[in-house]
């Protein structure tokens, strides 16, 4: 299964077709920070022209995936530290709101839903995959939002995170079972905060959730160097 498979249902176009198999490959670091894109090549190898190419590749742009630098090249962009801690702070405050506001008014049929979800992240876990894990999390979140009818601020909160979905993919490839598994438990958490009515238990296993979410990105960063970008410094 593609990650966009699960998060995206709109692959109708052909700029859709392209966004979703380059973001898929950026997410998955089947290209990795730092990787040159040719226009060209992805023609050819998905057949279709540049129009398309060009349009996917600025949307990929707008969400710091992908780095356009005139005359110069585009590349996969490099992870960018400072983007991943606004990103989880921005995300963070509104899904604090958020999770307040669902403890109230979600229905028994978004709960079921959600129980729905637990399972299908659960069966990734037990199959190691990453990939399906990572797509049933940002699902789970996402069906939150939906209950309350509130999908235009799901959709803000997800352009915003490409830079903060790639650091919690390589978590995910870099650590072991137990790691994802503790990710369930706190979505389980979420969930039963939510089914009991409990704000204060649904907003503590939130805030907690977010914060863990990027907690080996300095981890990272000294094993991964290459992947980050440096500070103040541009290498293209």
């Amino acid at each position: 299964m593609e990650y966009s498979q699960v998060r995206k249902n709109d692959r109708g176009t052909r700029r859709e077709f392209v966004y979703s198999f380059l973001y898929d490959k950026i997410i998955e670091f089947l290209l990795k920070p730092g990787t040159p894109i040719s226009e060209s090549e992805i023609g050819t190898q998905l057949n279709v022209s540049r129009t398309p190419i060009r349009e996917a590749l600025m949307q990929l742009a707008k969400e710091s995936l992908i780095e356009i630098r005139p005359q110069i090249g585009t590349f996969v962009s490099l992870i960018d530290s400072k983007n991943i801690e606004e990103s989880r702070f921005v995300r963070k405050a509104v899904e604090l709101a958020v999770i307040r506001e669902a403890t109230e008014k979600l229905t028994s049929q978004t709960l079921y839903k959600l129980e729905k979800n637990l399972t299908m992240q659960d069966i990734a876990l037990r199959e190691g995959n990453h990939r399906d894990f990572l797509a049933y999390d940002d699902e789970f979140h996402e069906i939150i939002y939906k209950g309350l009818e509130w999908d235009r601020i799901w959709q803000g909160i997800d352009q915003m995170n490409g830079q903060y979905k790639r650091v919690r993919m390589l978590r995910l490839i870099t650590t072991s079972a137990p790691d994802w598994e503790n990710v369930l438990d706190e979505h389980r958490a979420i969930y039963n905060a939510l089914k009991n009515r409990d704000v204060i238990a649904a907003e503590y296993v939130v805030n907690e959730h977010i914060t863990k979410g990027i907690s080996h990105l300095y981890e990272f960063k000294k094993e991964q160097p290459d992947y980050f970008k440096k500070e103040g410094i541009s290498i293209y």
